[in-house]
């Protein structure tokens, strides 16, 4: 049986050509961001310790994150940690035997996840599991086998292109939050931010929330004149273009 896509022409106005148009872009820092990246981790990583150990990827799930917020005291200059963030990997996972064992898998995965693509000091996240087994039926669908692997439940998947000439701004705008650059020029900049575009008619206009490092912000005076530099950076006569400053 061949691949059931289906390929059309919109029926209806195109995006661009509305009077308005709403876009979002989550940073690399937002929760929302941090607790899907660090569960397609620990899938990741568990697929390949199943595939080492048994030849092959045994059934599991952990599409399912909680992250809770911890609790700190900051200041200018430098505040305190008072309480983790706390992140629970939950799903289902095969145990065969003590070579993978899917709780360490996903914790391990989580904290390389993290340490990867955050810059927190250590201590800023705990990291828990509530990983219990499939059903029999499920495990049965991976154990048989065979050239074409069976589905064990129904999807279905949508996209559409190109992008607009609003999502390309925010995501040039977010890409430009998390650049190495941006960093090196303003250390208060964090990772924790989000970009939201509006278009009204042919007028573009950028709202960004981006957390600060509060160690590296000595006082009310630094931290207005880092915030207008950052917005100069992503101004229109800089790097991003046709937005007006908002």
């Amino acid at each position: 049986m061949g691949r059931n896509i289906v390929v059309a022409p919109a029926s209806c106005v195109a995006v661009e050509e509305r009077a308005t148009e709403l876009c979002e872009h989550k940073g690399i820092g937002h929760p929302d961001t941090i607790t899907d990246a660090v569960c397609e981790a620990a899938s990741r990583e568990l697929s390949a310790a199943y595939r080492a150990a048994y030849g092959r990827i045994l059934h599991h799930n952990l599409d399912k994150g909680l992250l809770v917020a911890g609790r700190s005291a900051p200041r200018f200059g430098g505040g305190e940690l008072l309480a983790p963030v706390r992140i629970t990997i939950a799903g289902r996972a095969v145990r065969v035997d003590e070579r993978v064992e899917p709780a360490n898998v996903a914790v391990g995965a989580a904290r390389r996840q993290l340490a990867a693509t955050l810059r927190c000091p250590p201590g800023t996240f705990e990291i828990t599991t509530e990983i219990g087994e499939g059903a029999a039926s499920l495990q049965q669908i991976f154990a048989r086998g065979g050239e074409i692997p069976l589905a064990n439940d129904t999807s279905i998947g949508v996209g559409f292109a190109p992008f607009s000439p609003l999502e390309r701004t925010v995501l040039e705008a977010g890409r430009l939050l998390a650049s190495p650059e941006l960093r090196t020029a303003f250390p208060a900049a964090g990772d924790d931010f989000k970009v939201m575009g509006l278009r009204v008619h042919r007028e573009l206009r950028l709202t960004v929330a981006l957390a600060f490092v509060d160690r590296h912000v000595a006082g009310v005076r630094e931290y207005f004149a880092q915030k207008q530099g950052i917005s100069d950076y992503l101004s229109p006569t800089s790097r991003i273009r046709g937005v007006d400053a908002g």
